[in-house]
């Protein structure tokens, strides 16, 4: 513990330089000279669509933005403490910069002439699609943002796939090593197309346990099982069961190469927001990724595979 110390500087000088600042933390050489990236996430703007939480996508609210398509499939498994959640998620979404959705100003607080805030775009329809044979179901989005769901409305069409412990999908389920194919028949100005990425192997936290009670003022020693893929980063987010989305983002980890545990200074923790209830939801996701384009769609196209493995546990 004691060559750590250094590390305190290091990340109370990103602190004090604030949220779009990163720097490497370099780790003791006994954790196999593991070397972790620091970041403060901004807040997240509640006004936005959000179609699944970063918990269940492996995507960050910037990310979204970043990329206005995303075919996505992951792997989730969520340790509560008492009890488990596990299921699997494909996501085939293609946003239409053409097609925005805003959001009135307040007219009470604002002038009228200030124009509405684009919060989200219409998701396309690109005809028929499938996750490698199985078919993603096209529906309709909900228009849902952080803080609210407006009945009766919808935000154009997505194609979804959730493979839970009580609804299984034959054929489907999230698997390390494998190839997925995205295929879509396409409809309108987008053509057919195919894009496929392999899935890294699946991710899961050893310590410390679902439940356990943490403090502010003490190291954590996180371990893991499992190949990274890609990327590997840990999400540490606030976590309120009666929200709409129950889970914010606060700070990111990335951890840039070394074995499988890394030790979390406590400075890092006193850095985290403190919320009222103490829950906080750790999140490891390991992922790989490819940026491409598709025929016809004007905008960049992420495709992840990711395998997400999240804790709940206390900060005190």
């Amino acid at each position: 513990m004691r060559s750590l110390s250094f590390i305190i500087l290091i990340v109370a000088t990103l602190w004090i330089v604030g949220c779009q600042e990163k720097l490497p933390v370099e780790l003791a050489a006994e954790q196999s000279a593991t070397a972790l990236e620091v970041r403060v996430l901004p807040a997240i703007d509640s006004t936005l669509i959000v179609d699944a939480s970063v918990d269940t996508s492996g995507v960050l609210q910037a990310e979204e933005q970043a990329y206005p398509a995303t075919l996505l499939v992951t792997g989730v498994k969520t340790d509560f403490g008492s009890y488990r959640s596990t299921f699997s998620y494909s996501r085939m979404l293609l946003n239409d910069k053409r097609r925005p959705i805003t959001q009135s100003s307040d007219l009470s607080s604002q002038n009228s002439q200030e124009p509405a805030k684009v919060i989200g775009y219409l998701g396309l329809d690109v005809g028929n699609a499938k996750v490698n044979s199985v078919d993603l179901p096209k529906t309709f989005r909900p228009l849902r943002t952080w803080s609210s769901v407006l009945p009766g409305q919808n935000a154009g069409k997505t194609y979804t796939l959730v493979d839970q412990d009580n609804v299984p999908i034959p054929n489907f389920t999230y698997a390390a090593g494998q190839r997925y194919r995205f295929v879509a028949d396409g409809k309108n100005t987008i053509s057919s197309f195919a894009r496929e990425i392999e899935s890294p192997d699946e991710i899961t936290v050893l310590e410390p346990k679902a439940g356990s009670i943490l403090f502010r003022n003490e190291d954590i020693h996180l371990r893991w099982d499992g190949r990274r893929g890609e990327q590997l980063r840990l999400l540490i987010s606030s976590f309120d069961a009666k929200s709409n989305v129950p889970v914010k983002p606060i700070l990111q980890l990335s951890v840039e190469e070394g074995s499988s545990s890394i030790i979390i200074p406590a400075k890092v923790l006193q850095s985290v927001r403190t919320n009222s209830e103490g829950r906080y939801l750790f999140s490891l996701i390991s992922s790989n990724r490819v940026t491409t384009t598709v025929p016809g769609y004007d905008g960049n196209v992420l495709v992840q595979a990711a395998s997400i493995h999240n804790v709940l546990l206390w900060l005190k």
